[in-house]
């Protein structure tokens, strides 16, 4: 690559000490965990892998990533970043803990790995045809994700792709997340010069979401006084839970009814019902006009887009 290399991590954000914290004690043992819900069982994240899995498979079908230079932002264990090589891709995975850049390069040889915040992308301008983050920038402050897309698009080329997966639900809220509408994603993007394609709801979950739900207006009733706030590193509530030794068992049968009605929530629910939503947009060229492509523009009719 054309550039100087970093010695340091920059773009320190809010976030950063409970990120290094998951790492340091997830990221060697259970790398997935580390990147879905650290402390729950194997069985609860393969769910939640298998669905995300198939949405990126779904959303970027079709698109040229053999030999496309690419780059996974917030790559964590880097399961994207071997996604991406395993088509042809030329992948730099980037982020700023040094626990997930270990795991990332354990597992995944022949991938360059680094040390960057989504915030502070050290690569030249339009260096990229790709550029993924799943599940990364819904972890920033709001402002810290004005600031991660406008670095996301500053990389990547006129006529690339960018593919965001993130949390839609503003009703799950959480000290680690900060969700927005999905207009309000394809605002922030579209302000920078990126045409929206197409996006999908994911991860309806409704079992779940409805014991999560119950679970915490009990904890509000049962509540004689506020918890104090906790500090920036501090585990969440799930990894709590998740400590305790099989805690999670009565979730298990709950999971296994969850994958086939995953499949028809997927099928016929309106993708804003989704916790998350996957946005799949194109940088304009110097000029506003898109390079000639066989997708058809985004529908507004159901949130599926491409007329789907």
């Amino acid at each position: 690559m054309s550039r100087e290399p970093r010695a340091r991590t920059a773009g320190q954000t809010a976030l950063m000490p409970y990120w290094e914290r998951v790492a340091n004690e997830y990221a060697a043992a259970d790398p997935l965990g580390a990147v879905c819900y650290p402390a729950a069982p194997a069985w609860f994240n393969r769910f939640y892998g298998f669905f995300q899995q198939r949405a990126v498979e779904r959303m970027l079908a079709g698109r040229p990533l053999a030999g496309a230079q690419a780059l996974d932002v917030g790559c964590g264990s880097g399961r994207w970043s071997r996604w991406l090589a395993a088509r042809g891709a030329h992948v730099v995975g980037v982020d700023p803990t040094a626990g997930m850049l270990e795991t990332a390069r354990r597992l995944s040889p022949g991938v360059t790995f680094e040390p960057m915040s989504a915030t502070d992308l050290g690569f030249p301008p339009q260096h990229f045809d790709i550029v993924l983050a799943v599940t990364v920038i819904q972890h920033l402050q709001p402002a810290e994700q004005a600031r991660a897309a406008a670095a996301m698009a500053r990389v990547l080329r006129p006529g690339g792709t960018l593919f965001v997966f993130d949390l839609i639900d503003r009703q799950d809220p959480g000290r680690i997340v900060f969700p927005r509408a999905p207009e309000e994603w394809i605002a922030l993007y579209g302000a920078l010069g990126l045409e929206m394609v197409r996006w999908e709801g994911q991860e309806f979950v409704p079992l779940i979401r409805a014991l999560t739900a119950l679970l915490r207006l009990r904890a509000r009733r049962s509540s004689a006084a506020p918890e104090a706030a906790p500090t920036v590193a501090a585990p969440s509530m799930l990894e709590r839970v998740g400590r305790r030794k099989l805690a999670f068992l009565p979730l298990w049968p709950i999971i296994q009814m969850s994958y086939p009605l995953e499949l028809l929530c997927e099928r016929w629910l309106p993708a804003a019902a989704a916790r998350h939503g996957c946005f799949l947009f194109r940088k304009t060229d110097s000029s506003g006009i898109l390079p000639p492509s066989s997708t058809r523009p985004f529908s507004a009719g159901d949130g599926r887009g491409e007329g789907a």
